[in-house]
């Protein structure tokens, strides 16, 4: 699909909460709307308004300077080529040295590159989250990926490209850029080259604020004692120290893949550094964390308070850890009219040193301007006024329209070098430590396991039962935490750990050697589930479960005259797509994709509870209802009420970005009659995952299944008992015992204590009825006497 197609289809802020009534004016029922009635009423500062509460105006003094919004998306053209790598070069030369002839407009070029591998910290940490843990990975990074360089007979051209997994990036020649890419599922290493003169662009609305950060919070001081002379500035090389964090969303975007993630951020500061040249200064990676479980703060549509929350979060969480000039944000979704947020002045600030940016699209260099965009603000640069020259280029780097073609202007220089004088840049005159080729030691006491820590308790080791405060276990100690560590101790191997949460869905074990629960793994996309299902992500993708997951039980996905009446009608309850702007429409679903747009159920008992700025549509279906829901706001993005991606729609199709579309899509590879013996199924990791009696890898012998990804599986027994908890261990099993045992020593003395004055009352009680029959006995006898005389 276009970039066009797939931005027309992307979700954005929608103004108004209103429903058009007319938009089911068939129906003989009027359409009913079921909606939250108190509203989340937030401030909101409107570019050219400047109508403020008196009462909040010290706080507007504290908001982010730059408020930014993509443009319209338009095609550009574009040519296939088959880039020739000359013979002899690579990688391995000393010198880091590749040339590649490439066929341009039907003209032979020749690309000479050099390796260009220091935009990142050498060994810099990269953190992640496992069941709310922080630790840190040792993603496995390709090598001298970026090169740099030009084009053989062409002055003033440029080149900066990825050549790990095929060519990825910009090619200038002649005042033109270009982009390249490898064409995905080419099998003779073609690529798309394409110019990027009608690509989209940034458009920007800076709020004039003066530096935000005083002078006792700068850290210039403490980095460098002198400035170098004004004259010196300039010439003197500057440096960027940059910690970069990406969202839970685009890491998903990412296929949730830490390896990925982290290639992504290097690939995205080595084009960033082709814009910040321009300044003598270089964006050296110094750290990244991954939010892979989730957002640890509210990350609204609205980027201007995303940017306060993380700024709050990297005060608290993030300065004692790694030490940085600036840190950015990176989220996945389409923010309402911002696309980037950044405080002005705020680089080497330890109050202010942050910026935001949303990239909901795949253009990696438009990106990689609107970064390069942000960091100027950090760095004190303005907007662009009439003027301001970048060459031949009508519009610069820090113009209200960012172009991801031209770079930074004569007065973008002027504003840097204030800022520099100022004494607010003094951090970027260090000289980074992957230039000593030194690595950081770890820091004990941060609450993250470092290399060379065996734990790390963080401000908890005074209470913790296995970690000293040396960040080393405690004698007797095996682990500290995760899910397989238990009172200090491995969990046995073989004990169920995370137990699969769907059809799709498999489960984990312990190895019995680490405290850690393996990775995730789950039936590979594509896979087929439920009968006409496919697996994606982990989940069966069956509207009917999607239904029954927002309205319960018995509620299903309804019939094909719901959702035609729903999914044509382009408004917030039934469309194929939201508006990219305020001056667009919702798009309404084609006949081919009327079951990818909102999901619509019927045999609805039970309504889920209606959140602010969520809204329900029911409307009569015979003798029932059917119901679409509006759940588009700032903290469910994607839209709740979408039918989901992966989703069947027709037979060997799927729902794709609102497009049914074939099943190829999810990209299912795997042949388990082959690969497996017919005796498994294929994982995420595509490897094998063996049906109960076969074990891994190929599934072809006996054993108790399970995958080389799993861990190993524990015996039937073991599992059995495994499952009376969630990754329960016989550890726990025996502290059960021990608990039954002590209830018995306690209950059985107190029962026989309870039998034996039951046994006593008895017998008393007998003895009483003993003596009164008795004398009643004698009476009788008696009697019978003196009747006999």
């Amino acid at each position: 699909m276009s970039v066009a197609a797939s931005a027309s289809r992307s979700a954005s802020t929608l103004c108004s909460p209103q429903i058009q009534q007319g938009a089911l004016k068939e129906a003989k029922v009027p359409p009913h709307i079921w909606a939250a009635r108190h509203w989340n009423l937030g401030l909101r500062l409107v570019p050219g308004h400047a109508s403020v509460r008196a009462g909040i105006l010290v706080l507007l003094i504290f908001l982010p300077s730059t408020l930014c919004d993509l443009g319209s998306v338009y095609d550009s053209s574009y040519e296939t080529v088959i880039p020739e790598r000359l013979p002899g070069q690579g990688s391995d030369d000393p010198g880091g040295k590749v040339s590649y002839v490439l066929l341009m407009q039907g003209q032979k070029q020749l690309l000479h590159l050099e390796v260009k591998g220091h935009y990142s910290e050498r060994n810099f940490p990269v953190y992640s989250y496992h069941h709310g843990i922080l630790g840190q990975e040792v993603p496995l990074l390709s090598q001298a990926c970026h090169y740099e360089g030009h084009i053989e007979g062409v002055p003033g051209s440029f080149v900066s490209v990825s050549i790990c997994s095929g060519l990825r990036g910009v090619l200038i020649k002649e005042e033109t850029a270009y982009g390249i890419e490898p064409l995905l599922f080419s099998t003779d290493f073609e690529h798309i080259l394409y110019t990027m003169a009608h690509q989209p662009v940034v458009l920007c609305n800076v709020t004039p604020t003066d530096s935000l950060g005083d002078s006792s919070q700068r850290q210039g001081s403490s980095k460098t004692d002198e400035l170098l002379a004004l004259s010196d500035l300039w010439s003197h090389a500057k440096y960027v120290e940059m910690f970069v964090v990406v969202n839970h969303q685009r890491f998903q975007m990412w296929g949730s893949d830490v390896n990925t993630t982290v290639q992504a951020v290097v690939d995205i500061i080595a084009l960033a550094n082709s814009f910040t040249r321009g300044i003598n200064t270089e964006v050296v990676l110094v750290g990244l964390e991954i939010w892979t479980e989730g957002d640890p703060i509210e990350v609204p549509v609205d980027l201007q308070a995303t940017l306060r929350n993380f700024n709050l979060w990297r005060q608290e969480k993030l300065m004692g850890r790694v030490r940085h000039d600036v840190a950015h944000l990176i989220v996945g979704h389409r923010p309402g009219a911002n696309e980037g947020q950044a405080f002005l002045d705020g680089a080497c600030s330890g109050g202010f040193a942050a910026a935001v940016e949303a990239f909901h699209h795949e253009d990696v260099l438009l990106f990689a301007a609107l970064m390069a965009h942000e960091l100027g603000h950090n760095l004190g640069i303005r907007h662009d006024r009439p003027g301001c020259t970048c060459g031949p280029k009508h519009l610069c780097l820090m113009h209200e329209t960012i172009s991801k073609t031209s770079g930074f202007s004569n007065c973008s220089s002027d504003h840097f070098l204030r800022f520099l004088h100022d004494h607010r840049g003094a951090c970027l005159l260090d000289r980074p430590w992957h230039q000593s080729h030194k690595r950081r030691d770890a820091h004990c006491g941060n609450g993250v396991v470092e290399e060379s820590e065996e734990c790390d308790c963080g401000n908890a080791c005074d209470s913790h039962p296995c970690c000293e405060p040396t960040c080393t276990l405690k004698v007797g100690a095996q682990c500290s935490e995760g899910l397989c560590c238990y009172k200090c101790t491995f969990k046995k191997k073989g004990t169920l750990c995370r137990p699969a949460e769907d059809v799709c869905d498999l489960p984990e074990y312990c190895n019995g050697i680490t405290g850690e629960c393996p990775a995730n793994s789950y039936m590979q996309d594509g896979t087929q589930c439920d009968r006409i299902y496919y697996c994606s992500g982990g989940l069966c993708k069956n509207p009917d479960k999607q239904c029954a997951r927002i309205y319960g039980y018995p509620a299903r996905s309804a019939p094909e005259e719901c959702y035609i009446s729903v999914n044509t009608k382009a408004n917030r309850f039934g469309n194929c797509g939201h508006p990219t702007s305020a001056n667009l429409k919702y798009e309404a679903c084609s006949n081919e994709d009327i079951f990818c747009g909102k999901l619509v159920c019927t045999d609805v008992r039970y309504l889920p509870q209606v959140k602010p700025l969520h809204s329900l549509l029911q409307i009569p279906y015979g003798d029932d209802w059917c119901w679409s829901m509006d759940a588009y706001n700032v903290t469910d993005i994607p839209d709740y009420g979408d039918v989901q991606g992966g989703t069947y729609c027709a037979p060997k199709k799927v729902c794709m970005e609102s497009i049914c579309t074939g099943h190829a899509t999810l990209q299912y590879d795997c042949h388990p009659q082959e690969m497996c013996h017919g005796n498994g199924v294929c994982n995420n990791f595509k490897h094998c995952h063996c049906d109960a009696g076969f074990s891994p890898p190929d599934c072809s012998s006996g054993g108790n299944g399970g995958s080389v990804d799993s861990g190993p599986v524990g015996k039937p027994a073991d599992r059995n008992l495994s499952l009376f908890g969630v990754g329960e261990s016989p550890d726990s099993r025996m502290e059960d015992e021990e608990i039954n045992l002590k209830v018995v020593v306690l209950v059985v003395p107190i029962f026989l204590i309870v039998l034996l004055c039951c046994l006593m009352l008895i017998a008393y009680l007998w003895s009483e009825v003993q003596e009164a029959v008795s004398p009643g006995s004698s009476s009788t006898t008696s009697s019978s006497e003196s009747e006999s005389d």
